[in-house]
């Protein structure tokens, strides 16, 4: 009868620890596809938004966009992107963006964003989207900002709920 027994204990103990084994295999897989997964996505987008308050930009309120570059020597398109209203009633906006990177170098780019013209005026807001700078790489970690200036001849643009500046890891 001792035998009996313990060739049960010994299948029992084979069973459990060949189970333990496939959880833990099972268990470290999920683990390591969570990592890879989350080191894909997190960072490769970043984006930073002023609001207008009373949309309304005011002609010499410059808005200041801040971000912390982790990342040097690794290739970025950025983008400006501008919300507006169905009152927004200019064909084009000519803007200025100034950026400050961590190196301490300045590059400007003069834009003029050209709009669609809307018919009803109470129609949905939009959106512009405008590329900046194509496979651009930052030369050293640190905080870079954009200065946003408004070149439009009016001292007050109506209609804006927002800009701001997205920038994604280059493809």
């Amino acid at each position: 009868m001792p035998d009996k027994v313990s060739k049960r204990s010994a299948a029992y103990h084979i069973f459990v620890f060949s189970m333990i084994f496939i959880m833990k295999k099972t268990f470290l897989r999920y683990i390591i596809l969570f990592i890879l997964t989350a080191g894909c996505s997190s960072g490769s987008t970043i984006e930073s938004f002023h609001n207008f308050p009373g949309q309304q930009w005011q002609r010499f309120e410059n808005p200041l966009i801040n971000f912390n570059i982790e990342h040097p020597n690794t290739f970025y398109n950025m983008w400006l992107e501008l919300h507006y209203t169905s009152s927004f009633d200019l064909n084009n906006l000519p803007v200025t963006v100034i950026m400050y990177t961590p190196s301490g170098e300045i590059r400007s780019r003069d834009l003029i964003l050209k709009f669609e013209p809307k018919g009803d005026k109470n129609s949905e807001p939009g959106k512009l989207r405008m590329l900046l700078r194509k496979d651009f790489a930052f030369s050293e970690k640190g905080n870079c900002k954009f200065e946003i200036e408004n070149r439009s001849q009016k001292i007050e643009t109506s209609g804006l709920i927002s800009i701001g500046i997205i920038i994604e890891k280059a493809q």
